[in-house]
């Protein structure tokens, strides 16, 4: 059957229609090209939303990535409801840096506290993460990240866990005995050196934060607390930051709240080494402590020379528990002789026996020694205690 003749003006009509299909393709193609060139980039998706999610009580994830504690395990960003802090005078530990968090349930908040620990509501999360730089001079270099504690405030009280980093620093898993790790890194100083890092087991957990019948956090005061932190859009307190972001109720004015020192800072001696006391002996040298029967007092109250006695900070005073240690000296401090002060020999020795503290370091700290030696030298000799 013969088709039918097509006019001359159709045909150019349906060329037309032809050529205009084809451009709108050729456009078409093109615009992804366009868009995302650089003068016109395209929006970078969000990253998705990391939410923490706690165990059962009782029953501990057995990997820290399980926690969703942070967007970027490795790197230690942490999650949504995952805030950063520091404490004021840090607990030594062998030289390791620390990383410090702490997340909160939704809708729960802090109820402050001048005096001991914050009254932290059940579900919170305390994470402390500790690595080795490689060089102590640069803090943010290459790093070797070494084990990650949590404190869990569970119904019936802190339940503590401790996970171990792997070689490849891609995970950490829960360890209840304890671990040595061979470490290296350098000093402040320029030398190399080689610590057997000791990782405590869970059951020594309770020796530093066991108070009488409680277990308590040692960080989380106010007093170690109140101090400037930088969330991104440069420094505020820290305190009035969880307050302002209504994670802190009860938050008294500044001019009301006492706090720490820098240990190594340029305040005034005596607050310099209260503070250091307060950080790194007063877990156990407190009234309910596990050294308490010594009757060496060393938290910041008790060390307040203004209205405490000076042999709550070892003056002129007999131990009643050292169990030997005594290194041939009589009294915890000679006032204006630090080489007859029995707390200098401890500080100063690596034996296991004699140490102090006994339990996380293995190494000396020179800093902390140099400056409790400094302290007693300036004492006056006051008959060195005859």
């Amino acid at each position: 059957m013969q088709r039918p003749s097509i006019s001359p003006s159709l045909a150019r009509l349906r060329s037309s229609l032809w050529l205009a299909l084809g451009l709108a393709t050729l456009l078409a193609a093109a615009l992804p090209s366009a868009c995302s060139s650089d003068a016109d980039p395209r929006p970078e998706p969000e990253p998705p939303v990391v939410v923490v999610t706690p165990p059962e009580p009782g029953a501990p994830w057995e990997s820290l990535s399980e926690w969703n504690l942070y967007a970027d395990l490795r790197a230690q960003e942490p999650a949504e409801r995952v805030l950063p802090f520091e404490v004021i005078a840090p607990l030594f530990s062998d030289y390791t840096k620390k990383r410090r968090f702490v997340h909160l349930p939704e809708g729960a908040t802090i109820a402050y506290a001048s005096e001991g620990p914050l009254g932290f509501p059940v579900g919170t999360i305390l994470v402390k993460t500790f690595s080795y730089p490689a060089d102590l001079r640069e803090p943010e270099g290459e790093e070797r990240i070494l084990e990650t504690r949590i404190l869990h405030l569970e119904p019936n009280g802190w339940a503590a866990h401790t996970y171990v980093w792997n070689d490849e620093q891609t995970e950490a898993v829960r360890l209840v005995a304890g671990k040595f790790i061979d470490a290296s890194f350098v000093d402040a100083s320029g030398q190399a050196v080689q610590n057997l890092y000791r990782v405590p087991n869970t059951n020594e957990c309770k020796d530093c934060h066991q108070n009488q019948d409680s277990f308590v956090s040692l960080g989380g005061r106010s007093r170690q607390l109140d101090r400037a932190y930088d969330y991104g859009e440069g420094p505020v307190n820290q305190l009035e930051h969880l307050a302002a972001l209504g994670w802190l109720e009860g938050l008294p004015p500044a001019s009301e709240r006492t706090k720490l020192v820098d240990p190594f800072g340029s305040d005034e001696l005596s607050l310099r080494v209260r503070s250091y006391f307060d950080a790194n002996c007063s877990a156990c040298h407190t009234t309910g402590g596990n050294a308490s029967q010594s009757s060496l007092l060393l938290d910041f109250a008790a060390t307040d020379p203004e209205s405490q006695p000076s042999s709550n900070w070892g003056v002129c005073k007999i131990p009643t528990s050292a169990g030997g240690a005594t290194c041939g000296h009589t009294y915890d401090v000679v006032p204006g002789d630090p080489d007859r002060s029995i707390m200098i020999c401890r500080m100063a020795s690596t034996d296991l026996e004699v140490r102090m503290p006994p339990l996380g370091i293995r190494l000396v700290h020179a800093e902390g020694l140099a400056l409790v030696r400094q302290w007693i030298a300036s004492m006056p000799p006051e008959g060195s205690c005859q």
